[in-house]
This record gives structure tokens, C-alpha cells and sequence, in this order.
């Protein structure tokens, strides 16, 4: 999520000198948007030119949504435009990804009447660890990532490689080839310490890419709203969705309706104020050696990058350290692989000891046996699920029975935590409550901590997708996207670069 911390400290001096430039050469004079205004008849008026007379309407239909647009042509004589009569086939097609927004947020602001040039939001379920790489990976349908993240321990080489100079060369990041527009990476550190304003150019900056651009497909990715969740929370996206809806009043104004839009997001974000978790102390503390490669049963390599809810740490002894971690506050699950199946552990609760279970899949089908307790909490689930004759549910009822569960889809997303997103695999993977995190100590020290993301509940598991084409599934997971766009589009997504 975030770049290492150091290297934000030691190049300090040129972060403020790119921002000098920006600031003072990299603003566009004049104003972008259009406040909107009351009109009869219209579910909003704008006035584009600026002389103070409305010029510009959106209609709404009996529910609420934007259905037509107009624009006036002479006093009294308003040209209307149906858009949801205008062919797929002879629009163009954005798809703008956000960087960490949840779905009860977009859903909440969407009740409230924003964002009704859309189809209602459907649930997206992101994988697990709630990570960018790993979620955009799933979107887009690139090769996995080398790492969760752009810092990693390399099971070949036995060390710890990358870190913020690979990050920002793009090395554990695949899908930047299938984007039309995505920010320069220095802006990545720069968008948390001052997001609203990298935000603000970001849309602008995707504005000008746009109109340059003449591919039927254009594809946007946002990344400084990730400093706006981690550094305003909840009311900074509230904030940030006004302004991108801005954004796309400007998109249907200029194109006269010939541009269809989809908005999406990578995972959700637990908007909890968070501190760091003291897991160095605790490792030394039952014995553990914090190490950078592994040499021994009692050595664990700990990766300290970004700041997030999740851990991933690499050991010989995955059984005996997750069975410690269950005794430091903060930690909600810890699991690992033995042999081709999950052992996930849960911390206890409630006044009750430590829970264990087993997680296997079988052809694309998956299977919870407890051993003790109910980590993952499922069982009342499964008891009003059907599974087959050797103990496995179906995939696709497992995620909508669990879809809006604490840990959604978790048999599924621990399984290929384990075995199927990246090339490099931590033993043992630690879910955090929500109020603690876990990172590079000199970054954290940087930022304001109002919110992050990376476990496997709710908060950070659940995001979303919505289109003005048409309707959406109303649950799915990240990798199911690009199926789902290419039925309402009917064209491959993504689209061949």
C-alpha cells in the first residue's frame, strides 16, 4: 500500500521540490467543474459557461437515476438526450478504479441520491491479503505478482527483495500495461501527505489523458484516493466521490452522452483510527529471531512495507508461530499452508481458548473442518448449506451466503492466499482487528492513521461496481469482473493493449 518510510525521510528534500514545481507550474487556471443549481423539471442544472445562466440539465427517471441529459439550445428550448438509448457499440467506455472504497460507503452515498447516472452498486469481494497489487492483479486479469506487495521475501534467494526503489519502477505492479491513465508512481508517497490535492490533479490530469486519447476502451486508475481513506477516513472519501462525481458530469457533458462509465474499486478500508501493533517485541519475547533470511526453526523474516491490517511473515516453523501469535493482542486469524490444505487459527474469544480448522478444495469446491471451536465462524452458515458426499460446498454458494459475513468468501480467498496469488507466499499470514496495523515504523510516524485496509473482515473485504450501461450481478468477486463487463459491453475486458 504505502512505500517504505525511509525512503520517503531520505528523499525528502525532492519531494518537496516536486511539489514546488507542481504547485506553482502544474494547476490549470480556471475552473474545471460546475457547481450545479435547482431547475424545474431537471434533477440537476449546471451552468458551463460561466454567464449565470443554466445551460446544461440532467433528468432522472420515477427511481432517481440520471437517464437523460440536456442542453439548452435557445431560452426555452432544451435538447434532450437519451442515454440510455445511445448504443454500447457507438460509446465510449470508462472504467475508473479507486483506490480503497467500500461498498457500504459508495452504497450510502449512492442512497443519498449521489452518483444516479449509475445502475445501483453491486458487492465486489476482494481477495485476501486486501491488497492493491493482489486486487488489481484479479480486475484485470494479469500474470500474479511476484510479491502481496512490492517488498518481499524471495523463497528462491532466501532474502528480502524489492522495496520502495522496485515499487516505484513498477516491478510488483503487472496491470499498469492494461491502464490508459495512472498517476507518475512518485505521486504514490506524495498522495498521502497531501491527497486531496495529488486527488485533485489526478482528475484533472485523467481529464487531458481522455481527450487525447482515441481508444474505445480507456481505462483510469486513481491511486491517491488510498492517501484520502488513510488520512481523512470515511468523511475524506465522502468528500472525494463529490468530486469525481464532478468528474463524470464532465465526461457525459463534453462527449453529449456518447461515453458509457463504469467505476469500481480495488478492496474496501476498515476506517478505524489504528495504531501499530508491537510485534517485534513480542517475536523476541517467546524466542523468535526477526531475521532477513532463514536459517533456523526459530528465525522469521518480518516484511515491514506498507500499513496495513494484515502480516505476512516467513518462517520453518509456521505451526509453532502461528501458535504463538495467538496470544498478542491484535491479532484476529493466523493461518497457514500444510501440505495442499489451510490451517487457519482464531484468536480467543469470548473467554474461550484458541480455534483451529482446516481448509481443502476440490474441484473448485472447498471444505471447513473445525478441529476446535469455529474460527472462521461459519458453521450456522453451513448448517443451512448443502454440501457433497466427501464434505465440500460449491464456491458460488459460498459466496453468496457469505458475501455480507464478517470474513466474506473466506474459504475460498485463505485457500488461494496460500496457493494462488503470487510467486512468493508469506508461511504464515496474520489478519489484524481492525484498530491495529502493521508496517514500516518510520513511515508510520509520518502519516495520520484514520483508516487502512488489508484483513480478511468486511470493512476491507467488500468493495464495489457500478455502470451506467446496465445492471451488474449484485454480488461477485474482484476476478469476476472482467466476465461481467464483457456481457453488458460485449467486449473483451480488459481490452488487448
Amino acid at each position: 500500500m504505502l512505500p517504505n518510510g525511509r525512503y520517503v525521510q531520505r528523499n525528502c528534500c525532492l519531494f518537496v521540490a516536486c511539489i514546488w514545481v507542481l504547485l506553482t507550474f502544474g494547476c490549470s487556471s480556471g475552473p474545471m467543474f460546475w457547481p450545479p443549481s435547482p431547475q424545474a423539471g431537471a434533477a440537476s442544472a449546471f451552468d458551463t459557461s460561466g454567464d449565470g445562466v443554466n445551460d446544461f440539465y440532467m433528468f432522472a427517471n420515477e427511481q432517481g437515476r440520471i437517464t437523460h441529459i440536456g442542453y439548452q439550445r435557445s431560452p426555452g428550448d432544451v435538447e434532450k438526450i437519451n442515454l440510455d438509448a445511445v448504443a454500447t457499440s457507438h460509446a465510449r467506455h470508462v472504467v475508473i478504479i479507486l483506490d480503497g472504497y467500500g461498498f457500504d460507503t459508495i452504497n450510502d452515498y449512492y442512497q443519498a441520491g449521489g452518483l444516479r447516472m449509475f445502475h445501483p452498486p453491486s458487492l465486489v469481494i476482494a481477495p485476501y491479503p486486501a491488497m492493491t497489487d493482489l486486487a488489481m492483479v484479479d480486475i484485470l486479469g494479469c500474470i500474479p505478482c511476484d510479491g502481496f506487495e512490492a517488498r518481499y521475501f524471495s523463497n528462491r534467494r532466501n532474502r528480502i527483495v524489492g522495496g520502495s526503489c522496485a515499487y516505484l519502477a513498477g516491478d510488483n505492479q503487472p496491470y499498469n500495461d492494461c491502464l490508459d491513465y495512472r498517476a507518475p508512481l512518485l505521486w504514490d508517497a506524495l498522495g498521502y501527505v497531501w491527497p486531496k490535492h495529488f486527488f485533485k490533479r489526478e482528475l484533472k490530469d485523467a481529464l487531458k489523458s481522455f481527450e487525447k486519447s482515441n481508444r474505445k476502451e480507456f481505462l483510469a486508475y486513481f491511486v491517491t484516493s488510498a492517501g484520502i481513506s488513510t488520512k481523512e477516513g470515511r468523511a475524506g472519501q465522502i468528500e472525494s466521490l463529490a468530486q469525481l462525481e464532478q468528474f463524470i458530469h464532465r465526461l457525459i457533458y463534453e462527449s453529449r452522452g456518447l461515453v458509457k462509465i463504469t467505476l469500481t474499486a480495488d478492496h474496501g478500508h476498515g476506517c478505524t483510527t489504528c495504531k501499530r501493533i508491537p510485534l517485534e517485541a513480542f517475536l523476541k519475547a517467546k524466542g523468535w529471531r526477526d531475521h532477513t533470511r532463514l536459517d533456523g526453526p526459530r528465525d522469521v523474516v518480518y516484511i515491514r512495507f506498507g500499513l496495513e491490517t494484515y502480516v505476512g511473515l516467513h518462517t520453518l516453523s509456521p505451526h509453532e508461530l502461528a501458535a504463538d501469535l495467538m496470544e498478542l493482542p491484535g491479532v484476529d486469524l493466523a493461518s497457514y499452508a500444510d501440505g495442499d490444505q489451510v490451517v487457519v487459527l482464531a484468536s480467543p474469544r469470548d473467554g474461550g481458548g484458541v480455534s483451529r480448522a482446516t481448509i481443502a478444495r476440490k474441484d473448485g469446491r472447498y471444505s471447513y473442518t473445525p478441529q476446535a471451536g469455529d474460527p472462521l465462524k461459519l458453521l450456522g452458515v453451513l448448517a443451512d448449506m448443502q454440501a457433497d458426499a466427501d464434505g465440500f460446498y460449491d464456491a458460488e454458494e459460498l459466496l453468496s451466503a457469505t458475501a455480507r459475513h464478517e470474513y466474506p468468501a473466506a474459504l475460498e480467498r485463505l485457500w488461494r492466499a496460500h496457493f494462488a496469488l503470487a510467486r512468493n507466499v508469506p508461511d504464515v499470514i496474520v489478519s489484524l482487528h481492525d484498530q491495529w496495523y502493521s508496517g514500516s515504523t518510520s513511515f508510520a510516524g509520518a502519516v495520520t492513521m484514520a483508516s487502512t485496509h488489508g484483513s480478511l473482515n468486511y470493512r476491507n473485504s467488500a468493495t464495489f461496481i457500478m455502470s451506467t450501461i446496465a445492471p451488474l450481478a449484485p454480488v461477485m468477486r474482484g476476478r469476476d469482473i472482467p466476465e461481467n463487463l464483457g456481457a453488458i459491453t460485449g467486449r473483451s475486458f480488459p481490452p488487448k493493449r
